[in-house]
């Protein structure tokens, strides 16, 4: 097999039907109580999420990246092996927890302890958007969180998802207070990208698209978020790395400046070519993602 035929079914598994990468460890290893919960997708799908308990009315609905989970990703393991190394998001949420805020995070379908859709094949935000509303039907609605001042935290696929929901439900984060948008992603720009760094013909990519467009039903053009900037209705951080290999990142500007909102703000990761340490960032480095948060949730 040469170069572009494995880059293509590499790039076709990894965004259609990726493996389902493990969860290794659980708030409790960080000493935080927390409960196995159910959030119920739009679709009927169940999706396996944990809950974390504080003392306070403030909660924060965090979802992932593909291929990511609700732990993190273990990038440091041979199998699933990236340049950034292990993503662990439970520090993050310990952050959070430890500044007042109650968690609910969940694995997107297709990913972690979730099952994959009816037809094995994910979305990248195009299914998951249906997961995000099934996140806030709980937060809403749940004994637990309900009454609750909720925020977000969406990322690279999850900040896609988001995004296709404030346009297909903008009634439903008519009362979120506000969000992290990190790394929505153009698929077109990173499928460029990853045959460039992976050796790839790029005068295949039509070949790819068709492809990739017979296994899930959507085109490269789909995964275009710019469409949907102007949807978004809640003050916005969006994250960055900015010298990022895998994307153009002059989109991420392009979607900055379509947000219709003035209460929003660009926070750029440096010193990294690395896409997976903005998925790390702030459980290195919290004081930002607390301080935007606990401004908008007082």
């Amino acid at each position: 097999m040469n170069k572009t035929e494995q880059a293509m079914d590499v790039l076709l598994h990894g965004t259609s039907r990726p493996t389902h990468s493990p969860i290794l460890e659980t708030p409790e290893d960080h000493g935080m109580e927390y409960e196995e919960v159910t959030v119920v997708a739009s679709d009927g799908l169940e999706l396996s999420a944990w809950y974390i308990p504080t003392d306070s009315n403030k909660l924060i609905i965090s979802n992932h990246f593909s291929p990511g989970n609700k732990y993190g990703y273990a990038g440091h393991l041979k199998e699933y092996e990236n340049p950034a190394g292990e993503v662990n998001a439970i520090p993050r949420y310990k952050a959070l927890h430890d500044a007042g805020f109650n968690v609910l995070t969940y694995d997107c379908r297709g990913h972690g302890s979730s099952p994959d859709p009816k037809d094995g094949v994910i979305g990248l935000g195009l299914k998951e958007w249906l997961d995000v509303i099934g996140s806030i039907e709980f937060a809403f609605n749940d004994k637990r969180t309900e009454g609750m001042d909720v925020s977000m935290m969406n990322i690279c696929m999850g900040a896609n998802s988001a995004m296709i929901a404030m346009r297909n439900r903008p009634e439903m984060f008519e009362n979120i207070k506000s969000q992290m948008l990190l790394q929505p992603f153009n698929m077109r720009s990173m499928v460029e990208k990853s045959f460039s760094l992976m050796g790839a013909d790029t005068s295949r990519l039509p070949e790819f698209e068709e492809r990739y467009a017979s296994q899930s039903g959507f085109r490269l053009d789909d995964h275009d978020m710019r469409r949907y900037a102007n949807a978004v209705s809640m003050p916005t951080m969006l994250v960055q790395v900015r010298d990022d290999v895998s994307i153009d990142v002059s989109y991420i500007d392009d979607i900055y400046e379509s947000i219709p909102i003035k209460d929003k703000k660009m926070f750029w990761i440096e010193g990294t070519p690395h896409r997976f340490d903005a998925y790390k960032y702030f459980s290195e480095y919290p004081e930002v993602m607390v301080e935007w948060f606990e401004s908008h949730m007082m």
